[in-house]
């Protein structure tokens, strides 16, 4: 995977009301870095799969305190943001 933005940490440990689109805003440059480099990646993604450089992404969020669930998840949708941007319609 390409060198990426930083990700930031959550705001808090715990769960708290919009924590997983603050995790969304926090992968947003990494996952767009990553959408220029790897288009197979964003596809994967979209279809709820993990490609190598998906799972190093989530593992790098993990050590900035998100869950690999939470990252996944954002991952997946900023895939859809990404896809649909260029105007893919989805099922």
């Amino acid at each position: 995977m390409a060198e990426s933005h930083a990700i930031s940490r959550p705001q808090r440990d715990a769960d708290y009301p919009g924590r997983q689109a603050d995790c969304i805003a926090a992968l947003r440059p990494a996952v767009s870095d990553l959408a220029a480099a790897s288009q197979d990646s964003i596809v994967a993604a979209i279809g709820g799969e993990m490609t190598d450089d998906l799972v190093a992404l989530a593992r790098k969020a993990e050590a900035a305190g998100w869950s690999y669930k939470e990252a996944s998840s954002a991952i997946e949708t900023l895939a859809r943001e990404y896809e649909g941007a260029k105007g893919a319609i989805f099922d």
